[in-house]
């Protein structure tokens, strides 16, 4: 009898685990590529300069979308993710100034062209 119970209950863990796989397999295949951009913003509607994280291209004065659900000022920093060859806007995130790479950071500012002396 207890051999029956374990068997029954392996089965079921294997079935719980193969309807999460699919699940997620299925989640991961609709969700769509999405490409990550770091901004700083110019008011409280528009991004000044976003710059992308995959080819470091730069887009300037750029609207959020209405349905935003983010509450930022001018000055602070946004991580964007816009669909793959798209501009539409899937989601806007306040970051600290720390979260942003150090390389997109320095874009942001003009500051890439500096040469510093020792």
């Amino acid at each position: 009898m207890k051999k029956k119970k374990g068997f029954g209950l392996g089965i079921s863990l294997i079935a719980i685990m193969l309807i999460v796989c699919i699940v997620l397999v299925i989640m991961m295949m609709t969700g769509g590529k999405k490409d990550t951009y770091y901004g700083i913003m110019k008011d409280n509607t528009t991004i000044e300069k976003m710059i992308s994280e995959k080819d470091e291209s730069i887009e300037k004065n750029v609207k959020l979308p209405s349905d935003a659900d983010v509450t930022v000022k001018k000055g602070d920093f946004v991580i964007v993710y816009k669909l793959a060859d798209s501009d539409k806007i899937v989601k806007v995130k306040k970051v600290d100034h720390d979260d942003v790479p150090h390389g997109l950071m320095m874009k942001i500012h003009d500051m890439g062209k500096m040469h510093m002396k020792h």
